[in-house]
């Protein structure tokens, strides 16, 4: 009695693309209810938790705010200044834990460490460019306009900006994975990068020479240039794009390098 054996059906191996793309939906899932599954208030909590800090500002400098910055308002400068900035932090701090916090998925072959770090990064740059929308729109209810003829420029300096971070966020992962402690002290650092990076003041009142050291930091040439295409009324003479786009080719390369070299301590450590 001869057995009949089922037709052969081919197995369908999915392409590089398909695999990717399921890696980073698992991963962004993974993060979204990392982030906000434990909350009552969810996706609000990132633009009340900037929200807060503006209110803060605002109490303090408000008697003196009209002569802190000329040519912009006040709420609209710190809108400005500190949603980019906490997409930054966030994208920077967040991996610094990023292999340690995903090892259950990094078990997975298809699953990279790098996957992490763009899922991650992606999650913040959605959800700060879109709490930026919502502040500004908050405030146009307040009748506070920004300028919307330079959008273009705006979007320039989100997209590098996200480019720079997530450079910064390879290194804070290899630094994060080797470094133990060591993450207390970049802790740190960001919290003094935050005042002097003229988040809180406009820099172009510091004195000199204090005005010209402040200018070493990338970071302030990218946020003041959106200050600028939101309020073309603010200074910009001491703007430099392009130093901060020579950083942000400098911070990747040099990110992508260290990937690369703890890229196989990082797959062993699973």
């Amino acid at each position: 009695m001869s057995v009949q054996l089922p037709p052969y059906r081919p197995i369908k191996h999915r392409s590089g693309i398909k695999v990717m793309g399921a890696a980073f939906h698992a991963l962004l899932m993974r993060e979204l209810q990392t982030r906000f599954g434990g909350y009552r208030l969810g996706y609000l909590w990132a633009p009340l938790e900037v929200l807060f800090q503006i209110l803060i500002f605002l109490v303090i400098f408000g008697a003196i705010r009209e002569r802190l910055v000329p040519g912009m308002d006040f709420s609209l400068f710190l809108v400005v200044g500190m949603v980019p900035f906490r997409m930054f932090q966030k994208i920077a701090t967040r991996a610094l834990g990023a292999v340690d916090a995903n090892k259950g998925l990094l078990m997975y072959r298809s699953i990279k460490h790098i996957d992490v770090i763009i899922a991650r990064s992606f999650l913040e740059l959605v959800i700060y460019f879109f709490t930026s929308i919502l502040l500004l729109l908050g405030l146009a209810f307040f009748d506070i306009y920004a300028n919307l003829e330079n959008l273009h420029i705006v979007l320039f300096c989100w997209i590098t900006l996200f480019i720079f971070s997530f450079g910064v966020a390879l290194i804070m992962m290899v630094v994060g994975f080797y470094g133990g402690e060591i993450s207390k002290v970049i802790t740190i650092f960001f919290t003094i990068l935050y005042f002097a990076s003229g988040i809180i003041f406009p820099i172009h009142i510091v004195p000199e020479p204090y005005f010209s050291y402040l200018l070493y930091n990338p970071f302030i040439h990218n946020i003041e240039l959106i200050r600028h295409a939101f309020a073309p009324n603010y200074p910009a003479t001491h703007i430099n794009i392009w130093y901060f786009l020579e950083w942000m080719f400098v911070v990747n390369f040099l990110g992508l390098l260290l990937y690369k070299y703890a890229e196989r301590d990082m797959i062993r450590s699973r």
